[in-house]
C-alpha cells in the first residue's frame, strides 16, 4: 500500500505541472535495446498415442538474446519490434524414464506491432501493442543428427506502464497476450520488466544499460504429433540500450490550450538555417531548440527579461523582451560563428619545473615578460597556428607553435633547458693582409649581435653555444668578407683569413 500511494502521490504531482519542466524534450520517439542473457525452461507435453514425454534443462541456464525496439513516428502512435532467440540443450524423457538422449534446441520468435501511447506526463505513461507473431523452433538431435521444425503465425496484443522519474531512467512493466496457429495452437502469457538507466549523451541519443526479464506460461492445443503441453520460461538479459528524444512538434505563435507559451521563436544561423539542440533560457527555465530551431518556454513571469541562446561552436546571443500573460512574445535569435583573434595564457618553467620569471615570450610583433608565477599572457592572437619564441638569459631560447581557435584561449606551457648544463664551443682565427696585420679590423658574429675588434697581431676568439653562425670581417680600406661556420658543443672552428686591399 505505501508503494502504490507513493507512485500516486508522484504521478499526481506530475499531472499538476507543466510537460516542459518536468524535462528538456517532449517526447521519446525512439527505444532500442540488444539485450543478452539467460533462459530457464520447463515443457511437458503429451503425444497422440498417450505417452507423456517431459523435456527439462535440469537447471542449467540456456542462452537468450532479444532485440526490442519501438520508433513513435507521432507522440501517440508508432512501430515496434521485438526479436527473440533462445538456445538450449536438454534431455528427455519418456514415461519419467531417463532415456538420456541430448537434444539442442533453437528458436526464434518475430513481434511486429503498432505501438500507440498515452502519456499525460512524461513522469509516467501507457503503452498498446497490436500486432502479429512469427515463431520457429527446432529440436536437434546430437546422437541421431535429425531434426524437427515448428512454425507458428498469429496475433499478439500487450500493455506496458511506462515510468520515467528521470531523463535518463525508464522503467517497463507489463504483459502480453499471443494467440499463434499452423502446426499447432498456442495460447501463451508474458510478463515483462525492463529498467534503464542512460550515461552517454550522443547527439540526439543518449546511450546506457537496460536490464529486462519476462516470465512466460505457454500451452499448445493438438497438433499432429502433440495432443497437449505445457512451456514455462523466465528469461533475464542485460545490454546496451538507446533512447532518442524529440521535443514537440512547435508552430510559432500557436496557443496550447487555454494558455499561450510565454515565449516562442527559433533559433538559426546567420544564413537562416535552423541550429539544433541549442539550449534557450530565460532565468533558470532552460530548454533545446528542435530539429527545426523552434523552442518554447513556458511558466515565466510577466516583465521585462532577457531570453539567452547558446549552442557549440556558436557565439551566445540575447534579445531583451517584455513578457505579457496570455500572450505569446515571439523571437528569433541569430547565433554567429566566431571568426576574431583568440588569447594564449601559459606558464615557462625550467626542466625542474620551476616557474622561470622574467623570461621573454615573443609572438610576432607583441612580446612580454612573464610573471614570477612564470605566467604569461598574449593577446590578440590568431586565429589559426601562431609561431612563440621564448628566451631568457642562462636558458637556451625555445620556438613554439600553437593553433588558435577564433575567439578562445588556447594554452601554451614552454619548459627552457639551462645552458649551464652545454658546454661552450669556440670560434677562432687570424686575420692579415698581404702586408701583414690588419690595424683596426673587427669580426661580427651576426646572429649574437656580437662585434668584436681583432687584436694587434690578427687574433680574434669568441665562446658560442654550439650552432651555425654567420661571420662578418670588416677592416677600414679592405674588401669585407663573409664566412658561415657550424660548430657543435664544445667544438672549434679556427680560420685563417687574408683580407685583401679596396680598389
Amino acid at each position: 500500500m505505501r508503494l502504490f500511494a507513493l507512485v500516486f502521490v508522484l504521478a499526481s504531482s506530475a499531472l499538476a505541472q507543466p510537460i516542459g519542466r518536468l524535462h528538456d524534450d517532449q517526447w521519446v520517439h525512439t527505444r532500442l535495446s540488444l539485450l543478452g542473457g539467460g533462459a530457464i525452461r520447463a515443457y511437458e507435453q503429451t503425444t497422440l498415442e498417450g505417452v507423456r514425454t517431459k523435456i527439462d534443462t535440469g537447471g542449467v541456464v540456456a542462452p537468450s538474446t532479444q532485440l526490442l525496439g519501438v520508433v513513435f513516428f507521432r507522440p501517440w502512435l508508432g512501430l515496434g519490434l521485438e526479436v527473440r532467440s533462445d538456445f538450449s540443450k536438454v534431455q528427455q524423457q519418456v514415461n519419467n524414464v531417463l532415456v538420456g538422449v541430448p537434444i539442442e534446441q533453437f528458436g526464434v520468435k518475430t513481434y511486429a506491432t503498432a505501438a500507440f501511447r498515452w502519456q499525460p506526463s512524461l513522469l509516467f505513461g501507457l503503452e498498446g501493442h497490436l500486432g502479429f507473431v512469427a515463431a520457429r523452433s527446432t529440436l536437434l538431435s546430437t546422437a541421431t543428427k535429425t531434426s524437427v521444425s515448428t512454425g507458428l503465425f498469429g496475433v499478439v496484443a500487450g500493455a506496458n506502464l511506462v515510468l520515467e522519474p528521470l531523463a535518463q531512467v525508464t522503467i517497463l512493466a507489463g504483459g502480453r497476450l499471443d494467440l499463434t496457429f499452423f502446426s499447432a495452437q498456442t495460447l501463451s502469457f508474458t510478463l515483462t520488466a525492463q529498467a534503464r538507466w542512460g550515461f552517454v549523451d550522443l547527439g540526439p541519443f543518449n546511450l546506457g544499460l537496460a536490464v529486462a526479464g519476462d516470465f512466460s506460461a505457454l500451452g499448445y492445443g493438438p497438433g499432429p504429433v502433440v495432443s497437449s503441453a505445457t512451456e514455462s520460461v523466465l528469461r533475464f538479459a542485460v545490454g546496451p540500450s538507446l533512447v532518442g528524444r524529440r521535443p514537440a512538434p512547435l508552430v510559432i505563435g500557436e496557443k496550447r490550450g487555454a494558455e499561450a507559451p510565454s515565449v516562442v521563436g527559433r533559433v538559426t544561423r546567420a544564413d537562416g538555417g535552423p541550429i539544433s539542440g541549442a539550449k534557450v533560457s530565460v532565468g533558470s527555465v532552460t530548454v533545446a531548440s528542435d530539429a527545426s530551431g523552434a523552442f518554447e518556454l513556458l511558466g515565466l513571469r510577466a516583465g521585462p527579461t532577457a531570453v539567452k541562446a547558446t549552442a557549440n561552436g556558436f557565439k551566445a546571443a540575447s534579445q531583451n523582451v517584455i513578457v505579457t500573460p496570455g500572450t505569446p512574445v515571439i523571437v528569433t535569435l541569430v547565433l554567429q560563428v566566431p571568426t576574431g583573434p583568440g588569447r594564449i595564457t601559459g606558464v615557462v618553467k625550467s626542466k625542474a619545473d620551476k616557474p622561470l620569471a622574467g623570461a621573454k615570450v615573443v609572438m610576432g610583433s607583441v612580446n612580454v615578460l612573464t610573471s614570477a608565477s612564470g605566467t604569461y599572457t598574449l593577446e590578440p592572437a590568431g586565429p589559426g597556428p601562431v609561431k612563440v619564441v621564448v628566451s631568457l638569459d642562462g636558458y637556451a631560447t625555445a620556438d613554439e607553435s600553437v593553433q588558435v581557435v577564433p575567439e578562445s584561449t588556447a594554452t601554451l606551457d614552454v619548459t627552457l633547458e639551462p645552458l649551464a648544463q652545454r658546454t661552450k664551443a669556440k670560434i677562432r682565427g687570424v686575420i692579415s693582409s698581404a702586408a701583414g696585420p690588419v690595424a683596426k679590423a673587427t669580426v661580427r658574429i651576426v646572429e649574437l649581435k656580437l662585434k668584436q675588434a681583432v687584436k694587434a697581431d690578427g687574433r680574434f676568439e669568441a665562446d658560442v653555444a654550439g650552432g651555425r653562425y654567420t661571420l662578418v670581417i670588416e677592416a677600414p680600406k679592405h674588401v669585407t668578407q663573409t664566412r658561415v661556420v657550424e660548430v657543435a658543443d664544445g667544438d672549434q672552428a679556427i680560420f685563417q683569413i687574408e683580407l685583401e686591399k679596396a680598389r
